[in-house]
């Protein structure tokens, strides 16, 4: 048993059994788990926002300067602009309001997951698990296309008294202590904001046994690439390491801290000729990242804190920055983040609050100027990309545990985004359904 699905269940063993064994004979048995369910959810605010446009010398509407990385490309409807500054016969459009309902999946979605463990040795057992995931909505909104499962995690592992070492595909060290608190505290049985976005991928990772409360886990994971930019060769693993410390006090307290980490070299592909600067491009650059926080429990009260900092490294911190990495000229940006969520257990009821803010920094590409193509003396200077600043989530709401295994969830959760340039979009989701698990 293992992933986020894991700790959100272990962390509520109160609510539901960890597992369900299917069959057991002697020291082997084979279990599963999994969930599913569907939620009821509106998503109301601004759409993308538009570029800023502007007239040419020829008198035609150009655009001047674009949004980039960052926001959500949800469907709106977008009026006509009546700006009086640009011709009548070119009409251009508006940033619009999305106004949408659908019936779809939690943060986590439906999710199948089947196991087998056996003892080898007194002291050493072999574990394969498998956790497929899916969706209830359907792709692109459209009902014949088929919703394909996704293989999220799927390992073999081993553990003895000196550790352990998993072989597969698995959730990443790198800030997966904070999904775990945003799973554990937060929408583990709701929904939040869409689309959420947790990182796994193929690893061999070694978990050293636990000493005083501290556990160190090193993993060699299948490197990756930036989703743009002129950056298209990998040589070696992405190294991701993380430690953590976890003491219990009491009958109901708990401290749990950790620092994760992981880096990697990434390089340009074919003939690459030294920096110059018409070219200021390295033919190889660092994606690293740092993350840390921690978790405190107390009766009823359940607290986590995490943050981040990473280059080249987009976190899947809510709300997700996406196709922020990277700069137009292929430059890695800095960006960090910080997130706070707090739950309160009542009898069968969870009450959960929290925020998170993801911030991207300018590179000095991003901060270059270029002549104002509607300035017909070329004395004027404008920056052609408005660079995403922050995005910022705000978010609460409330579980009803009907039954063992079955919850009830309302949440409502507020997504900001901020451009440099002044642009700025706002959503706000409501959400209502049900989950079983096992």
């Amino acid at each position: 048993m293992s992933g986020t699905l894991a700790l959100a269940v272990l962390t509520h063993a109160n609510r539901a059994d960890a597992e369900r064994i299917l069959f057991k004979e002697g020291e082997s048995e084979v279990f599963t788990d999994g969930s599913v369910g569907a939620f009821l959810s509106w998503s109301y605010g601004d759409g993308f926002p538009q570029p800023t446009y502007g007239v040419a010398p020829d008198g035609n509407v150009i655009i001047v300067h674009n949004p980039a990385g960052g926001g959500w490309s949800l469907p709106s409807e977008a009026p006509l602009l009546n700006d009086p500054s640009l011709p009548a016969d070119q009409p251009v459009v508006g940033q619009g309001r999305v106004n949408m309902m659908r019936v779809r999946s939690g943060y986590v979605g439906t999710v199948l997951g089947f196991g087998a463990r056996s003892a080898i040795s007194p002291t050493t057992k072999v574990v394969g698990y498998l956790q497929l995931w899916a969706f209830a909505e359907s792709v692109g909104q459209r009902m014949n296309v088929r919703n394909d499962p996704d293989l999220r995690q799927g390992y073999a592992k081993i553990e003895g008294q000196w550790g352990s070492v998993l072989a597969g595909r698995t959730h990443t060290l790198f800030s997966r202590a904070a999904t775990d608190i945003e799973v554990a505290y937060g929408h583990r049985w709701g929904v939040g904001f869409p689309p959420s976005n947790e990182s796994y991928g193929a690893a061999i990772v070694y978990a050293a046994p636990k000493i005083m409360g501290l556990e160190l886990s090193v993993g060699f994971f299948d490197p990756m690439l930036p989703d743009t930019g002129g950056w298209f060769g990998t040589k070696y693993p992405r190294l991701e390491g993380e430690l953590t410390f976890e003491r219990t006090f009491g009958s109901t307290g708990k401290v749990v801290l950790f620092a994760n980490g992981a880096i990697q070299e990434i390089y340009r592909s074919g003939y690459c000729p030294p920096p110059t600067p018409a070219n200021p491009l390295p033919c190889s650059t660092p994606l690293a990242g740092f993350g840390y926080g921690g978790r405190f429990e107390l009766g009823p009260m359940h607290i986590g804190v995490a943050g981040h900092r990473s280059v080249g490294i987009e976190p899947d911190y809510l709300p997700d920055v996406h196709l922020a990495a990277v700069d137009a000229a292929g430059n890695i940006r800095t960006m960090d983040g910080y997130y706070f969520q707090s739950q309160f257990v009542f009898g069968r009821f969870d009450v959960f609050a929290g925020a998170n803010l993801a911030r991207v920094f300018l590179t000095a590409a991003d901060q270059q100027r270029v002549p104002d193509p509607t300035d017909p003396t070329g004395t004027n200077q404008v920056i052609p990309q408005s660079v995403i600043k922050y995005q910022l989530g705000i978010h609460g709401g409330i579980v009803y545990q009907v039954a063992r295994g079955l919850h009830v969830d309302l949440d409502y959760y507020r997504a900001q985004a901020a451009w440099y340039q002044g642009e700025r979009q706002a959503i706000h989701v409501f959400n209502g359904g049900m989950i079983v698990n096992w």
